[in-house]
């Protein structure tokens, strides 16, 4: 894999896992207790083997909606957030973490409601599709897109796959790259967390995506979820 595809999926991967629209974004009054609680959930660097490394966190964001996918989340409110992302050298495979708390288990429900639905996964599709294709030089073909079978790790839990490929143009040369994108998201109480993983086809193997998950799961209910 050329090291110009490799940016281009680095670059893809800056958006927070469902990330509203900005003006529709939850109210944040964020507490310490519930920032701790966050930040205890997030996959950590042991939970992976030797060779991933923790990226540095950013604070910019991408809001992810679409004319079909655009949830308003404005009248609720979030009191914790954390993410962790880590990639194996070179960039690729990588896993972002997330785990939201909100100020009220009803506040949470209507978050899963209204974003963890299968228009998400369309809308993660065209999303990157188009910041891939920014790039004059960048085709991207989306070959499939939608829910996927996932064991129920937490009361709410929920798992999507975007596979596709990407034609890369550099110095007259053109690489054929496949990608699959993952997203699981589960949710407890007060509490949801997720993984979003990119990696060449067919993705993040499926052993290792439940155990992340899993991870995830136990963590909010040792937290207290």
């Amino acid at each position: 894999m050329s090291r110009r595809v490799v940016l281009i999926l680095l670059a893809l991967l800056a958006l927070p896992a469902l990330a509203l629209a900005a003006e529709t974004d939850p109210k944040e009054r964020l507490t310490a207790a519930d920032q701790a609680k966050a930040r205890s959930i997030v996959l950590k660097r042991t939970d992976f083997v030797a060779g991933w490394k923790r990226l540095p966190a950013t604070k910019e964001e991408s809001d992810l909606s679409c004319s079909f996918y655009n949830p308003d989340g404005s009248d609720l409110t979030l009191s914790g957030k954390a993410n962790a992302e880590f990639e194996r050298p070179g960039g690729v495979p990588s896993v972002l973490s997330y785990a939201d708390v909100y100020a009220s288990a009803k506040d949470a429900a209507a978050a899963w409601n209204r974003t963890v639905r299968p228009a998400l996964a369309r809308c993660l599709a065209q999303f990157f599709k188009k910041e891939a294709e920014t790039d004059p030089n960048t085709k991207v073909t989306i070959l499939k897109q939608g829910r996927i079978a996932f064991p129920r790790v937490a009361p709410r839990t929920m798992a999507f796959r975007v596979a596709m490929q990407l034609k890369v143009t550099e110095a007259g040369k053109t690489s054929t790259v496949p990608v699959t994108i993952h997203l699981v998201v589960v949710g407890r109480g007060r509490a949801e967390a997720g993984l979003l993983t990119f990696a060449p086809a067919p993705g993040i193997p499926g052993p290792d995506l439940r155990a992340f998950a899993k991870l995830l799961a136990e963590r909010m209910q040792k937290a207290g979820f």
